[in-house]
């Protein structure tokens, strides 16, 4: 959401992950209408790749030892004119990781 705020003509999203950042930026791009690709390393947990896939992203394999998920997201990143969305290094998503340990607070007080 915070793309869309800051960069209306984007629609397009690279993301590296080995499966939980994928698969939310993927499903985000999937609401917003955003094409997704995700770089993930080849031994990633195939159901996490399958999951990413089912939402829309074109998924990119790398090798974890030998390659640069940082270089190949870049990269694609500049020649698809694609925003980039970190992990975990980036205010936007960090304030994201945040506001889900409150929704968990939340539920946790209601249920008890």
């Amino acid at each position: 959401m915070t793309i869309r705020e800051k960069q209306p003509e984007a629609n397009a999203v690279v993301a590296f992950s080995s499966g939980n950042h994928a698969q939310g930026v993927a499903a985000a791009a999937q609401m917003l209408g955003f094409s997704a690709t995700i770089v993930m390393p080849d031994d990633a947990p195939r159901i996490k790749v399958e999951n990413t896939r089912s939402m829309g992203a074109e998924i990119v394999l790398y090798k974890r030892h030998t390659e640069s998920r940082e270089q190949i997201a870049a990269d694609i990143a500049a020649k698809k004119q694609a925003i980039l969305v970190p992990p975990y290094d980036d205010p936007a998503i960090i304030a994201g990781q945040g506001t889900a340990g409150l929704e968990l607070c939340a539920r946790r007080k209601h249920s008890a």
